[in-house]
């Protein structure tokens, strides 16, 4: 009776794994399905070809077009000043920027008048003792001697003393001439419309011929000089328009301008095409574009049949496309790149253009497209 009891246990533990593998063996299995490998998904951009404009970038500092040293042409003390006559004063073209002390000046004219005066004096003398000295000759010779093929030497007829004394009196009028122009050299006047960059005198100070007292430029045009690659600045045709952007507190600023010429040779080091860019009128903008701004910009250049894609979808000059949800790999040409964006021929139009990431690509394998972006 106890080896019966013993036994139970086991016998129930043996019948449960039997239970346990029939139901493992003869349990219903869900019918197998077959998936058909359709590719990765992928995100597309559909693209247009248009004919738009070549836009090239580039940047430059703002120099002035035109730029002198304002010199005096006579010596002496200034004694007026303009009050535009100070670092960064705009003036207007002829406006009286310093005044010389005039005195000297003044009696330099007089006496130079004085002059003018004594030799007119002796000219009008030389002229009637001309004709005299002709009339007596005429009447001795008609009277006395009688003889037409006698011929009275020049100075028997006065001819040289009168042009000594006309030539004397030419010399005194260019003297006057000279001092009024020296006289009118005392006001310094502005050449152009202008700002004052730096000065060198100030008002009592004397100053000599020659020697510079400011540094000013020309605020009607201002250049920005724009190095280019040979390739870049083969895309536009000069003169072309232009735009100038300018950060200043924080704010782009744009100004209207205009290709106007390339530099004479290119640069030595680079082998940079330096272009020239002239903005009109730079202060008359709402913000001023300033003398010495660093500053970008964009050319309008030839138009062009492309295609605008972001610059991730262009790898290694080849884009890939979703064609037949098979994906196809295009060689395509770079006409140019901006910062946010590539301009490409070889893509047709209407074209899906694959943005996404693969690790992996072959030319046909299968895709899925995930999502269209009408661009």
């Amino acid at each position: 009776m106890t080896k019966k009891k013993s036994f139970l246990p086991v016998l129930i533990v043996a019948v449960g794994i039997l239970i346990l593998f029939l139901f493992i063996k003869f349990r219903p299995h869900p019918p197998k399905l077959k998936v058909k490998a359709e590719g990765p998904l992928v995100s597309v951009e559909i693209v247009r070809i248009k004919n738009r404009p070549i836009i090239v970038t580039g940047s430059g500092t703002v120099r002035p077009e035109h730029a002198v040293s304002l010199t005096p042409q006579v010596s002496g003390k200034i004694v007026s000043v303009s009050p535009n006559f100070v670092t960064g004063g705009f003036f207007k073209k002829g406006e009286l920027l310093l005044g010389i002390e005039k005195n000297d000046y003044q009696i330099a004219l007089k006496r130079a008048k004085a002059q003018l005066l004594a030799r007119d004096v002796e000219y009008q003398k030389a002229m009637r003792q001309a004709k005299i000295a002709k009339k007596d000759w005429d009447s001795v010779m008609a009277t006395i001697l009688k003889d037409p093929s006698l011929v009275p030497d020049q100075l028997t007829l006065y001819i040289p003393q009168l042009k000594a004394a006309k030539a004397a009196l030419s010399s005194a009028k260019a003297d006057v001439e000279l001092a009024e122009l020296n006289l009118a050299r005392t006001d310094i006047r502005a050449p152009f419309n202008g700002r004052l960059l730096t000065k060198e005198a100030d008002i009592g100070q004397f100053v000599t011929m020659g020697k510079p007292v400011a540094n000013i430029f020309s605020t009607d045009v201002l250049d920005v000089v724009v190095p280019l690659t040979a390739g870049d600045a083969a895309l536009f045709d000069i003169p072309c328009k232009a735009e100038v952007e300018s950060n200043f507190g924080q704010t782009t600023h744009r100004y209207t301008a205009k290709a106007v010429r390339t530099e004479g040779e290119l640069d030595p080091a680079s082998r940079m095409v330096h272009v020239v860019v002239q903005v009109a009128h730079p202060f008359s903008f709402r913000v001023p574009l300033e003398n010495g701004a660093y500053v970008n910009v964009r050319f309008t250049g030839r138009r062009v049949e492309s295609v605008r894609l972001t610059p991730r979808v262009v790898r290694d000059n080849k884009v890939w496309i979703v064609k037949n949800k098979k994906l196809r790999i295009l060689p395509v040409h770079i006409i140019y790149r901006t910062d946010d964006a590539v301009f490409v021929t070889g893509v047709p139009d209407k074209a899906a253009v694959i943005t996404s990431t693969l690790f992996a690509v072959s030319d046909g394998m299968r895709v899925r497209i995930l999502k269209d972006k009408n661009k």
